[in-house]
């Protein structure tokens, strides 16, 4: 283990390697696969915030289509309020609303809106841009009908977790390409906003036992990406994008993390373009130790950044 990684993240990470051998080995189909990661999950969301809002749902975005969400407030209201509507990571395709149960409850608490975890259209069944018009359809829907849920749908925050922040933010550049004005504000963790193999922290980071690796990341893209000249589209590659146009952003970064250098230059070259984004790095953590946050006290910290962005810049 890197001497740069957090002593607790340490633990952590070998906590959960026990628990995923505990869980024993996943079948070789993409549903065993999935079951298996959740499974690996459960520990890690116990415990936690109980709170008076904290309930499985859907939107249903047409005819035949309906996206599952799980939505958690701390408390009721009378009031409509504003939403943070975060998209899970797992590589595009794992995971799924409660994947990181405990950590949006914990936002929830510690911020007072509304937090929906939103579920999106994985591989292998699809690819760019699936996800991405459905999201974008789900932000919509989320405008237009939020207030049976107690939202204020002119208030909404986007964002998400590694691959989820990819497709959060292309979801929310399909909207801003519509011009609809949606959504208000940003917030990922560990988000993969492009398919830069070159950053200083994929050399960095890429070619040692920790994962993601680069090699991961190569076989990634265009596995998701689907087709040719997908990979243009701004929507797969954010920093394709009008970025002065961006509403504020949260990008919160780990420093041992191939990763790292997508939040960090995207959020540079925002600014540089007129626009507000902030790229903590947060020292000594790797990839995803947001979801580790029963163990962690950066993770906790990380919360605590959410919530302040989210009261500072975002859509209350």
């Amino acid at each position: 283990m890197s001497k740069q990684i957090d002593p607790q993240l340490a633990e952590a990470l070998a906590r959960n390697e026990a628990l995923g051998a505990a869980a024993g080995e996943p079948g070789k189909d993409i549903a065993s696969v999935r079951a298996h990661f959740l499974a690996t999950r459960a520990w890690w969301n116990e415990g936690g915030p109980a709170l008076a809002i904290d309930r499985d749902d859907v939107v249903a975005i047409s005819a035949d289509r309906q996206i599952k969400a799980t939505i958690y407030a701390a408390e009721t209201s009378d009031q409509l309020r504003p939403a943070y509507v975060y998209l899970h990571g797992g590589g595009f395709r794992l995971g799924a609303p409660r994947s990181n149960d405990r950590q949006l409850r914990d936002l929830a608490a510690a911020w007072g809106g509304i937090v929906v975890s939103l579920d999106y259209a994985h591989m292998p069944e699809a690819v760019f841009p699936t996800a991405v018009e459905e999201t974008a359809a789900a932000y919509q829907w989320l405008h237009t009908n939020g207030a049976r849920w107690g939202i204020d749908g002119s208030r909404l925050a986007f964002g998400g977790s590694s691959a989820g922040a990819n497709v959060s933010m292309g979801a929310g550049l399909h909207l801003r390409r519509a011009r609809t004005g949606l959504p208000r504000a940003g917030a990922f963790v560990v988000g993969v906003f492009d398919d830069d193999l070159e950053t200083p922290s994929m050399q960095a980071h890429g070619g040692g036992d920790l994962q993601p690796s680069r090699d991961s990341a190569r076989a990634m893209y265009p596995a998701y990406a689907g087709g040719p000249g997908q990979r243009q589209d701004p929507r797969f590659n954010a920093r394709l994008c009008d970025l002065g146009a961006m509403p504020p952003l949260f990008m919160a970064a780990a420093e041992v993390d191939v990763y790292r250098g997508s939040s960090v230059q995207l959020a540079h070259a925002a600014r540089e373009r007129g626009g507000r984004a902030e790229a903590p790095v947060y020292q000594g953590m790797t990839h995803l130790f947001w979801g580790y946050s029963r163990m962690v006290d950066t993770a906790n910290r990380c919360t605590a950044g959410l919530a302040a962005f989210l009261r500072r810049q975002g859509p209350g």
